[in-house]
């Protein structure tokens, strides 16, 4: 069942230097995917690890479905594997003794679900990824595209509250990483499922969000819809990082064209 993210006031400091995050706050409705957006070490990451419980925030609150999963203020941290969290990394992540079959059921076998259930579970998830032709194909024996395919299928197969990405695209060459970029929309807003991704890339941003959340050196700069971020920026940092090339030469012709 798809949840409500709520994430206020979060904060995470490292050893030395300034925060990696500093008062970040945003919400992603249930069945929203919210990007964030940002440059490499503005803090998009660690938040989204903060999220998943695999970073402890030094200050602020997270709660999923309305349940608080940490706040160190009252000493709230639960484990990652007890917040019903979904999470697609960069790498593959797929077990490369198994076939396509054998990765997918894996995180049922630890959830108590009947193999009736399980199998049409597998079967139904394989099908939205378009690998069903590929079950019982070795993974290793696939595409990059279609590794990450698995890797996806396997992280929301088991239904999760939530499913976290990060940047999870950027390992494919870029007519895979196109392709796949378009199709996984499609599959989210097919599982319904609410969805925090995290990328450098502006276009990936714009196709996938249904609200971007900017963010530049461990604070969030701006969210909002693309549209409102490319009518309105904060700032010219933000113009900058949702206003891509191809959309400003479109912009140009229109103008030329009007």
């Amino acid at each position: 069942m798809t949840a409500t993210l709520d994430v206020t006031g979060l904060r995470k400091q490292f050893a030395v230097g300034r925060p990696a995050i500093d008062g970040v706050s945003f919400a992603v409705p249930a069945g929203e995917i919210v990007v964030l957006l940002g440059p490499s070490g503005c803090g998009k990451t660690t938040t989204l690890r903060c999220v998943a419980g695999l970073e402890h925030p030094t200050d602020g609150e997270i709660s999923i479905a309305g349940r608080l999963v940490s706040s160190p203020s009252r000493g709230v941290l639960v484990p990652p594997r007890l917040r019903d969290l979904g999470m697609v990394f960069q790498s593959y992540a797929v077990w490369p003794h198994m076939t396509v079959r054998q990765n997918v059921v894996y995180p049922l076998k630890h959830r108590k679900i009947a193999r009736v259930d399980a199998t049409r579970r597998v079967d139904e998830v394989l099908q939205l990824v378009g690998l069903s032709e590929y079950a019982d194909r070795p993974v290793v024996a696939l595409s990059g595209g279609q590794m990450q395919r698995v890797a996806l299928a396997r992280s929301i197969v088991y239904r999760p509250q939530l499913l976290l990405l990060d940047e999870p695209l950027s390992n494919l060459d870029a007519k895979l990483r196109l392709r796949l970029r378009d199709d996984l929309r499609v599959i989210l807003k097919q599982t319904g499922m609410t969805a925090l991704y995290v990328t450098h890339d502006q276009a990936e941003a714009v196709v996938l969000g249904d609200r971007i959340g900017v963010m530049r050196e461990g604070s969030l700069v701006q969210i909002g819809t693309p549209r409102q971020l490319l009518d309105a920026p904060a700032d010219d940092f933000v113009a900058a990082m949702i206003d891509t090339p191809k959309r400003r030469a479109h912009r140009l012709a229109e103008a030329l064209l009007s």
